[in-house]
């Protein structure tokens, strides 16, 4: 059924060519212009490639067109971007800049407080809940800038949330194993209120996936000049109900977050016992 959906977009509809230039231009910037420390760490590169092509994939590829049709694809590019590719591309981040920056008292004070636990979460989670508020939902969605500035925004604030896990600066004060499993629990706790909210509504939330001229205002920003809308697009997702995806949606945001913290919980338990 998808592929039925996606049979009457061109191949520049489905694949955002801004996005798949701009991600390349960062993975030949960070493989061989950002200086890097004298030990090369391939892990590090891998990871950060890694994260360019999740993003690449998640908002340049047909998951982005799917993503304003299904909401349930909405929620897989949450997931992709804030619960996958943020974490690596935390852990890709080359130091030897930021390091130097760091020198400085006021900088060091400034990411002090935007790498703090508490700032990153309430960061990253009140942008994600006012994210999901209907009416501000369909406004971002419908508006081109809107759409791109709330999405850099909150891919910041999802790489800010992982610092704290995963801080490749190894010279500064992180949190201890206790304070992380905290922080990992904190994190579960919050995503459930959008999970709830989402589940528990007894009416599509959401315009851009129940009312037609909506839902065709947002598939117009990923069309290509000069191109239209399949005039038959509407017919093809007549078997997707917009209160079942809301649910699906919510189902899968709840168990997708679970099982990736659980995994990072997991993963530095083990790290912990290769310390000791």
């Amino acid at each position: 059924m998808v592929g039925q959906i996606l049979d009457g977009f061109s191949f520049h509809a489905q694949w955002n060519g801004g996005v798949i230039f701009f991600t390349l231009i960062l993975i030949v910037l960070y493989l061989f212009l950002l200086p890097a420390p004298k030990e090369k760490n391939t892990f590090k590169s891998i990871a950060f490639v890694s994260s360019m092509l999740l993003i690449l994939f998640t908002v340049g590829s047909p998951l982005n067109l799917l993503g304003r049709m299904l909401f349930r694809a909405h929620i897989i590019q949450v997931v992709i971007l804030f619960l996958i590719a943020a974490p690596l591309l935390v852990i890709g981040f080359k130091t030897a800049f930021l390091n130097k920056v760091l020198k400085n008292n006021t900088t060091k004070k400034v990411y002090n407080v935007m790498t703090h636990p508490v700032f990153t979460i309430v960061l990253f989670h009140g942008l994600f809940i006012v994210y999901h508020l209907p009416a501000l939902f369909d406004w971002i969605r419908t508006g081109y800038f809107t759409n791109y500035f709330f999405l850099v925004g909150l891919i910041v604030a999802a790489v800010l949330l992982w610092w704290p896990l995963l801080s490749p600066i190894s010279n500064q004060k992180t949190l201890s194993y206790k304070q992380k499993m905290i922080y990992i629990g904190t994190n579960c706790v919050l995503f459930v209120p959008v999970t709830l909210f989402l589940f528990l509504a007894d009416k599509e939330l959401y315009s851009v996936y129940s009312d037609t001229s909506q839902m065709l205002a947002s598939l117009a920003l990923c069309m290509p000049l000069g191109e239209e809308i399949p005039p038959d697009i509407l017919d093809t997702l007549l078997p997707y109900p917009p209160l079942g995806e809301q649910r699906y949606g919510a189902i899968l945001l709840f168990v997708s977050q679970m099982l990736l913290l659980g995994v990072t919980a997991f993963l530095l338990s083990i790290k912990k016992k290769r310390k000791k």
